[in-house]
């Protein structure tokens, strides 16, 4: 790293912080966030009635879902959504617009340095075809819902969906699958670092 050019340094610094931002951001989206908007209701400490769905059985589906409402829950994830819209695609071009200026700052012979630079720019843009590919109909799904409810339909999982698509999940069970989708996302940004890392280091 002490015969690396201050320039390749600073751009490669810059980019690992704004790869960690996003990193860290959709981290935070799917491990606290998501699991905030899923809290399922609190025990009221009275008995259960003998003719009441057993809701603490461990085969009840109810027992897993969330207190808010599904269209709620949707209008909720779309927040969350259209915020991250507009800063995650900043942060991750930033990454990849610094790693980028880095590799072409270096020399010919530090072809190691280079590839692991081009590497981490790669990792970083991937989450655009990721987002608009892998992710893409399950955010569209949301969306729908979200919007139905911003118009007062009550729009949850369709009945005649085939099962295993996307429209058969209800929409708390659509919105735990987002966030596992937005958490391998977030991994793409994690490989980035760690070979943005790499080239400083070499």
């Amino acid at each position: 790293m002490s015969s690396t050019p201050r320039n390749v340094i600073l751009g490669s610094v810059l980019g690992l912080t704004s790869s960690a931002i996003f990193f860290g951001a959709n981290l935070g989206i799917s491990f606290i966030a998501v699991p905030t908007l899923l809290l399922s209701s609190p025990s009221s400490g009275l008995p259960v009635p003998a003719n009441a769905e057993n809701r603490a059985s461990p085969t009840s589906t109810s027992s897993e879902k969330p207190w808010t409402s599904p269209p709620h829950l949707a209008r909720q994830w779309q927040s969350i959504y259209d915020i991250g819209k507009k800063s995650g695609p900043f942060f991750a071009l930033l990454a990849s617009g610094c790693w980028l200026h880095a590799a072409r700052r270096l020399s010919a012979e530090s072809r190691s340095q280079q590839r692991l630079l081009v590497a981490a720019a790669g990792l970083s843009l991937a989450v655009v075809p990721f987002t608009f590919g892998v992710m893409k109909r399950t955010n569209d799904e949301l969306t729908r819902r979200a919007n139905a409810a911003e118009h007062g339909e009550e729009d949850d999982a369709k009945a005649d969906a085939r099962t295993g698509t996307v429209e058969a999940y209800q929409t708390h069970d659509l919105i735990r699958w987002w966030a596992q989708l937005n958490l391998l996302r977030a991994l793409l940004h994690l490989g980035a670092i760690g070979s943005a890392t790499a080239s400083l280091i070499l």
